[in-house]
């Protein structure tokens, strides 16, 4: 009997059921040669790290509960990693499945634009392979660890829900050799209404400057600002307006971008043809949760470093 090469961790929250468990077990690969482990808790990092403790395989396996893998998921990663022996941790997109609900569906094509995703759109959408890759491309929704790497990183549950950035910026810059390989994907449904999307944004935005802060990580990028700065405009136009017109020459220039993307992806895009006339205002809501949040995220790390003071 073969030993285990891939341990497939999940992290599932107390209240939710794993739906990922029925297409794992409908892999193309032998069934002795991966073990799948749940982790149930309502700290995700602390139920990943502990699925890693118990873990009998030499490649970790991440994915979230409510993912659906393709049936080579595990052979392409096992193909990949014989073909690449130098890459330590692999990873790929988690693309929007076309039953997603129209809601659903229209965020998934919005983040994987770049007037959405901006330089994280890659993580929606099949790529280009990138051998040299970072945070930006990579959620452990859909990842491959060599089982070393965690003698160098672990997942820090004080960063939810950015562990994700924090532990791939540690690998980088602790010489852990990342990839994007376009082919490993899986499908994962996105959020269902406005409410669920905005917040979602909000607090994967509210967390960025805290995981910018730390020594580990590059810099803020300044597509992670732009929204920021965006609705502090907003806020300040029409006072700006009435003291000069002008001043709406951003908005009507950024309304003029939202509506030109929009009609380009309506035109190319062959199926959810009405549900993607929400796609203008999906990336207004994109945008706008995502700025709030940031600014949220500054506020709160200014607070705790006062109180820390």
């Amino acid at each position: 009997m073969e030993e285990v090469k891939f341990s497939i961790i999940v992290a599932v929250a107390p209240d939710r059921t794993p739906e990922v468990i029925e297409s794992l077990k409908r892999q193309d690969y032998p069934e002795d040669r991966y073990e799948i482990i749940i982790k149930k808790g309502p700290n995700t990092s602390e139920n990943r790290n502990s699925g890693v403790n118990e873990a009998k395989g030499e490649i970790i396996a991440f994915v979230d509960d409510d993912a659906t893998v393709e049936n080579e998921w595990l052979k392409k990663a096992d193909n990949f990693f014989q073909q690449y022996p130098e890459i330590d941790v692999v990873g790929g997109p988690q693309l929007t499945p076309y039953d997603d609900t129209a809601f659903g569906y229209v965020s998934g094509v919005a983040l994987a634009n770049i007037l959405g995703g901006a330089s994280i759109r890659n993580r929606y959408r099949k790529g280009m392979l990138n051998l040299n890759s970072d945070e930006r491309e990579l959620t452990t929704a859909n990842v491959f660890c060599k089982k070393e790497v965690f003698t160098k990183a672990v997942f820090n549950s004080n960063f939810w829900p950015g562990e994700d950035p924090v532990f791939f910026n540690e690998l980088v810059a602790k010489g852990v050799k990342l990839a994007y390989y376009p082919e490993l994907y899986i499908y994962h449904r996105r959020r269902s209404s406005i409410p669920s999307l905005a917040k979602q944004i909000f607090n994967y935005a509210g967390v960025r400057p805290s995981i910018s802060s730390t020594r580990k990580t590059k810099k803020t990028s300044f597509f992670f600002i732009v929204p920021s700065l965006f609705v502090i405009y907003l806020v300040l136009l029409p006072f700006l307006a009435e003291w000069n017109i002008l001043f709406l020459l951003p908005l009507s220039l950024y309304i003029a971008i939202i509506l030109t993307v929009s009609s380009i992806v309506l035109v190319k895009e062959t199926s959810h043809k009405k549900a993607l006339l929400l796609l203008p205002f999906v990336f207004i809501i994109i945008h706008i949760s995502y700025g709030i949040g940031f600014i949220w995220g500054i506020l709160k790390q200014f607070l705790n470093n006062y109180k820390n003071e």
